[in-house]
């Protein structure tokens, strides 16, 4: 999401992609051998590093998790998300940066893993057809002190969206960033806006971070969003909504997006796995959800 995730997915990944940065002061100061000092941690190439990368190049996150149905206090599995999602970072002269996403979810069925094609609601009972919603691709732009320009829209759709970048937390070696963001989405047809809700914890190596030969920080993130129905599942105006538990891991090459997801991808998308870095410059997708 910091998108990602400042992503993702559905809008989920979207964490990511509504991340800003609102200053990254030091939240325990941990001076201990193992950390090398909390201190020497410098926040904008902190956040540059863990998130995407310090210079020009690409990254690749993945994320993996079961996506709920929520009514009341009552979750109810309904699938496997499977996401990659494909940034590409470019610095401008002016210090800051933009960066290009594409994020593919790809749905597996709970009991086999296998991408499902048609999908059964269990709380309508109804066979829905199931087919990959990219979202994006999309341009984000990060000013010289990281503060990102949030959009208005997404895939075409009119969006507002707020965004908060926590202090991090270290422990010894341990960085721990906390992302949240909220979002409306006003899909045409629908009569209320689609509501997201979402928060991503990044964690990453402050040896790792403060290396001055680092330009990409090995991190992970676990990831978790509140959602409204996704129009798709035919749900009306019945009370709840969707919930998501996820996590994943920032990789620096496509093949080393885990191998099943690549698999699934060429399943369910054969022209985009074939060539993925081009899909980054290909029309953005509509967001329906």
């Amino acid at each position: 999401m910091s998108r990602i995730l400042n992503r993702r997915h559905a809008l989920g990944a979207a964490a990511a992609m509504w991340a800003g940065f609102e200053g990254l002061p030091v939240a325990m100061a941990d001076t201990s051998p193992a950390a090398g000092g909390a201190a020497a941690l410098d926040p904008l190439l902190t956040y540059r590093k863990m998130h995407f990368r310090s210079d020009d190049g690409l990254v690749f996150w993945w994320l993996q998790g079961i996506k709920y149905g929520q009514v009341d206090a009552t979750l109810t599995p309904l699938y496997n998300s499977s996401i990659g999602t494909l940034q590409r970072i470019k610095y401008r002269p002016d210090g800051g940066f933009d960066v290009t996403q594409l994020e593919m979810n790809v749905m597996l069925d709970l009991a086999t893993g296998e991408p499902l094609e048609s999908w059964r609601n269990p709380y309508t009972n109804e066979v829905l057809p199931v087919r990959l919603s990219p979202v994006g691709p999309t341009v984000t732009r990060y000013g010289a002190d990281n503060v990102r320009v949030l959009p208005k829209e997404i895939g075409g759709t009119p969006l507002e969206a707020t965004a908060t970048v926590h202090p991090p937390s270290i422990v010894a070696d341990d960085v721990f960033q906390r992302d949240e963001s909220v979002a409306r989405v006003f899909t045409p047809g629908r009569a209320k806006p689609f509501e997201v809700n979402d928060i991503a914890m990044y964690h990453g190596s402050v040896a790792d971070l403060k290396n001055p030969k680092t330009t990409v920080g090995a991190a992970t993130v676990f990831f978790a969003e509140v959602t409204g129905w996704q129009r798709w599942m035919n749900m009306g105006d019945r009370p709840g909504g969707l919930t998501s538990r996820m996590f994943g891991r920032k990789v620096r090459r496509y093949e080393d997006l885990p191998a099943q997801w690549r698999a699934n991808l060429a399943r369910v998308a054969p022209k985009i796995a074939a060539d993925p870095i081009a899909a980054l410059d290909a029309p953005a997708a509509r967001f329906e959800r």
